[in-house]
């Protein structure tokens, strides 16, 4: 198939400034989004901003749900597949509930035995995983432990994501210290949050998928 690029833009939330991102088009691709709040927080600032199809020559569905830890995860998407094929594409933000609540080592052990399940059943679909980002506010246990928690988490699933033939999303930009990100309750993103992280997904769908 003929490889088309075109372009699409993208208001940077700090500068403001126009971004042009280069793309290629496959025809039929299907990207889901799954996860907690911060996906259902995501689409909603994407129709606001950018389309929920976030720009990319795919069709994109959102499945966010309020709340989710990871044991939810593999029963949600399971309940979002009735009726429906699974997609090319799965995005993955979820985890971050977790945090403090379970060890460290456990909710490793269940994240790397779900995701390779989901290989094994899905062997064309391509995972990716958004890594757990920095929050302002933790419940379960003090700010400087739940970020060393949130490092060795993510540190350990980037590297296990080569594993399952899969792609991790980094979320850089996203800093506790920066209070414009964040809504009040110190936990969920502002408008400008939203903006970095649906601009971290669209860079990973890009560069290793699209």
């Amino acid at each position: 198939m003929r490889k088309v690029k075109s372009v699409v833009r993208f208001v940077h939330p700090k500068q403001q400034e126009v971004r042009k991102f280069p793309l290629q088009e496959k025809a039929g691709c299907r990207v889901w989004i799954v996860g907690d709040s911060y996906v259902r927080r995501g689409e909603q600032r994407a129709r606001e901003s950018m389309g929920t199809n976030l720009g990319v020559s795919a069709h994109v569905q959102w499945f966010g749900k309020g709340g989710m830890c990871w044991h939810d995860l593999l029963p949600f998407f399971h309940q979002c597949l009735k009726r429906r094929t699974a997609p090319d594409v799965l995005v993955i933000h979820c985890g971050g509930n977790d945090l403090g609540r379970v060890k460290s080592v456990l909710l490793l052990d269940a994240m790397k035995a779900n995701l390779h399940d989901l290989h094994k059943h899905f062997p064309k679909m391509k995972i990716i995983l958004s890594s757990i980002n920095q929050r302002r506010h933790w419940r379960y246990a003090p700010p400087g432990k739940m970020e060393k928690a949130r490092k060795f988490v993510n540190s350990v699933m980037a590297t296990f994501m080569l594993c399952v033939n899969g792609s991790i999303v980094h979320h850089p930009n996203i800093l506790f210290d920066k209070l414009g990100l964040y809504l009040r309750d110190n936990v969920h993103l502002s408008p400008k949050g939203n903006d970095l992280f649906l601009s971290d997904i669209v860079k990973v769908l890009q560069d290793h998928v699209l």
